[in-house]
C-alpha cells in the first residue's frame, strides 16, 4: 500500500524581499495596508499582513487581493491536478 502525502505552500515576499512559504490551508485573515494614516503594524513596504492559525503574523510586499487569489486557487484545486505556473 503507498501513501502519497502533498502539502502545498504558496511563496509569497517579506519586506526584505526574501520568500516566505505559507500553507493556505493555515491562513485565517488578511488586512490590507492603510497608506492614508499613521499605521504601526506595517513597514512602508508591507502591503499585507497574514494571520496563520498558529496565531503568527506575516507581513507581504504582496497586496491582499494577490494573496487573496492565491490562497483560494490552491485551497479550492482539487488533489492530482498540476499547481498553477508563475
Amino acid at each position: 500500500m503507498q501513501l502519497r502525502v502533498a502539502i502545498v505552500l504558496i511563496v509569497l515576499h517579506g519586506v526584505d524581499m526574501h520568500e516566505v512559504m505559507i500553507n493556505p490551508e493555515q491562513v485565517t485573515s488578511l488586512r490590507q495596508a492603510r497608506r492614508t494614516e499613521h499605521n504601526k503594524l506595517f513597514t512602508h513596504e508591507a502591503q499585507c499582513m497574514i494571520g496563520l492559525t498558529d496565531g503568527k503574523f506575516v507581513a507581504v510586499v504582496e497586496s491582499c487581493k494577490a494573496v487573496r487569489e492565491l490562497v483560494e486557487h490552491e485551497v479550492s484545486r482539487p488533489p492530482d491536478t498540476p499547481r498553477r505556473g508563475p
